[in-house]
């Protein structure tokens, strides 16, 4: 920006004068900038109108379809036994169901006996199972490791690993499970894996159980997801302490005699301690260093590890000029206890299979929340009044015609410490299947909820009652459905009506910078709705579509199987309302539903008749077109929120107003440099004359 100092030797306000000289100047530019603002609300009002036809367009599709005009009633004889729902565009039909042999049952499994040890202090479900485990009538058969879960998302070219620590590895690889989106991949530990092409429910995966490396037999895509449950030999945390620690929370319960402390000093000495403890009873367990010295305890129920003030012998010796506290780097190794086992289920997808790893610090509640949340399809509760664990495939019918539909495998917390039993022996509900004679054919299903011919059946009670159900024509429904599109319609030709004979406020033009500076907010908002009105006032596009829609309403449908009386809206009650400055329609009703009670074919014919022609097309179909060419004007005229500019004729019109502005500004720039230029020669000559005045003064003194 150039700075200026004027006025000095003339006295006068030279900026004030430049500044009324530029504004004069500008003017022109003032009204490009107003013309550029008006096409960008008439863009804006074009859009607007085509957001409208858009809703009425999605109308016009729902009228194009069948159902639309197949409305259907649905009644049963007896509601209790058997009820049913329809379809619109189903068929008219009548079916009896002579007979219910039997209904749809799940299989239900249940436990034999009691879950608990003693009646008067049964299994608290919130409880970690590794602290409650002897409160079960059966003892549970804990395994050592550590429970993990990783989600990985793959990188093109790079190795899919779990990122095992150093001496760390992976056991139990028979209940590793691994998904790659969604997907199950069967583990193994040596070979080569199969791709899914050759088995397509479940591909093979190899684990290295050292590294960590996943190798599919499938080709995995970048930016898969990657899920897998596995087990480590072991856990390893690193913390860093300090003296004012004095307890740290290990993850999962502990096994006792299993944990291993290693502390590393500001001189890298590592000073390994006694990983076998006093034991003070099955859950506590006192830390000794290999001196003898005890330092602090291990809660194995909790995985807290307690330190006493001997700990702090441990640390370097603080010196003076430090201002932090000695730390110590802490390596834990430790064990989880855990258990697993494995469930199967028969289900309309086919056979699903599931491993769950369990850990100590879970509870009963955890145990069956996991099994409920699976992709198995049953549910598990525990009632604490029986004090016995049921579990139920949520499908009814058989899908295992050899054999039982919930399947215990692997692991024995479920068929020992629980109870439950495989086979046909035990406390089990048997799964069935609905049989049933309808219209003289028996048959069968697997849920006493079924679709046949758009019809919707649910068998309630078994019966040797005949039920009929009858499908007939909803007339209701379809006079409902035509008294919605006269409204949709109504509405659409209100709002273009009223764009159409909104007033035109010539002397209100878009507000200039200068003028919007003297008026406050709400006046330019008063004035900007002034400026706004009439904006699309007798627009030639949205005109010209109100009277092809009229056209389209009122000409008559030449369709061969059309009733010669119901050829057209007015035949069958739909006419023009009695102001004629609208468009709207209006409904007699009482004539409408005698024409839909009379011939609903026709109805249909009427407004959704195909044809080469105009003449042959019906009343929708003719609508659609005339929307659907009207909003390819409009798009051409206004774009939408994805163009740019040089693909709508406004938008080539706006770049080049900014084009124009871009040039005008460019001169008024010129300009006024040029006016400066002018005034500063001005002072200039003024000051040398002052100069030449005042040197010839002092010879007259």
């Amino acid at each position: 920006m150039v700075m200026r100092v004027t006025g000095l030797a003339s006295g006068m306000n030279i900026d004030e004068i430049v500044e009324n000289m530029m504004k004069a100047q500008s003017i022109p530019l003032n009204k490009i900038k107003q013309q550029k603002t008006l096409l960008e609300w008439q863009r804006d009002s074009y859009r607007e109108m085509n957001t409208l036809l858009l809703d009425f367009r999605s109308q016009l599709t729902n009228m194009k379809l069948s159902s639309f005009y197949r409305t259907r009633s649905i009644a049963s004889t007896n509601e209790d036994i058997v009820s049913a729902t329809v379809a619109s565009g189903t068929g008219q039909a009548s079916y009896t169901i002579s007979k219910i042999s039997s209904l749809a049952v799940a299989e239900s499994r249940m436990t034999n006996s009691g879950i608990s040890k003693l009646s008067s202090n049964k299994v608290d479900t919130t409880k970690s199972l590794f602290s409650i485990q002897d409160a079960f009538a059966k003892e549970i058969t804990w395994k050592q490791g550590s429970v993990e879960s990783k989600s990985i998302v793959t990188k093109e070219g790079e190795p899919i690993t779990l990122g095992l620590a150093d001496g760390v590895k992976i056991t139990d690889v028979e209940n590793m499970t691994v998904e790659v989106n969604g997907k199950k991949y069967t583990v193994i530990d040596s070979g080569t894996p199969d791709s899914g092409e050759v088995n397509p429910k479940s591909g093979e995966v190899i684990v290295d159980k050292v590294s960590g490396e996943l190798t599919f037999g499938d080709t995995i895509a970048a930016n898969s997801t990657v899920k897998v449950n596995y087990v480590t030999d072991k856990k390893v945390e690193n913390k860093t302490i300090t003296k004012d620690t004095t307890q740290i929370q290990l993850k999962g319960a502990l096994v006792a005699g299993q944990i291993k402390l290693s502390f590393k000093d500001g001189t890298d000495t590592t000073i390994e301690l006694s990983d076998k403890p006093i034991v003070d009873n099955s859950k506590i367990g006192q830390i000794i260093d290999k001196d003898g010295n005890k330092f602090g305890e291990i809660n194995y129920e909790t995985g807290v590890i307690t330190f006493n003030s001997e700990f702090s012998n441990y640390f370097p010796a603080e010196t003076e000029n430090s201002e932090e506290k000695p730390k110590l780097e802490l390596t834990i190794t430790s064990q989880q206890n855990y258990f697993s086992f494995g469930l199967t289920t028969h289900t309309s997808k086919g056979k699903i299979d599931e491993k769950f790893l369990i850990q100590g610090s879970e509870s009963l509640n955890s145990v069956m929340s996991k099994v409920n949340n699976s992709k198995l399809g049953v549910t598990m509760f525990y009632d604490s009044y029986s004090d016995k664990v049921t579990m139920t495939r949520k499908e009814t019918g058989v899908y295992n015609e050899n054999g039982q539909e919930i399947e215990f495998t692997d692991g024995d917390f479920l068929t020992q410490v629980l109870g439950f039993q495989n086979g046909d022996s035990g406390n089990y509900v048997k799964a069935e299947n609905a049989t049933f004679i309808i219209n003289g054919l028996e048959t069968s299903r697997q849920s006493n909820t079924f679709s046949m011919n758009g019809v919707t059946f649910t068998l309630k009670k078994t019966t040797d009652t005949p039920v009929t159900i009858n499908v007939n024509n909803d007339n209701d429904a379809l006079f409902e459905n035509i008294k919605n599109f006269v409204d949709k319609y109504n509405e659409l030709v209100e709002k273009i009506e009223k764009k159409l004979s909104e007033p035109k406020y010539k002397n209100y033009l878009p507000l200039t910078d200068d003028e919007k500076e003297k008026l406050s907010e709400t006046q330019q908002e008063k004035w900007e709705n002034m400026a706004k009105s009439g904006i699309l006032r007798n627009d030639s596009i949205l005109s010209g579509l109100v009277t092809q829609m009229r056209t389209a309403i009122y000409s008559g449908v030449n369709q061969d199987d059309l009733d010669s009386a119901m050829k057209s809206l007015s035949a069958i009650g739909i006419t023009t309302t009695a102001d004629f400055t609208t468009a709207k329609l209006e409904i007699n009703e009482s004539k409408l539903k005698a024409a839909i009670e009379k011939d609903p074919n026709s109805i249909e014919l009427l407004f959704n008749g195909t044809g080469a022609t105009d003449g042959q097309k019906g009343v929708i179909q003719r609508l659609y077109d005339k929307v659907n060419a009207t909003m390819d004007q409009l798009k051409e005229r206004a774009g939408n929120s994805y163009s740019v500019n040089n693909q709508f004729t406004i938008g080539r019109q706006l770049d080049d107003l900014d084009d124009r502005i871009e040039r005008f500004e460019d001169r008024l720039a010129d300009l006024e440099t040029r006016y400066y230029s002018q005034f500063t020669a001005m002072e200039q000559a003024i000051q040398k004359a002052n100069s030449q005045a005042a040197y010839l003064a002092q010879f007259f003194q």
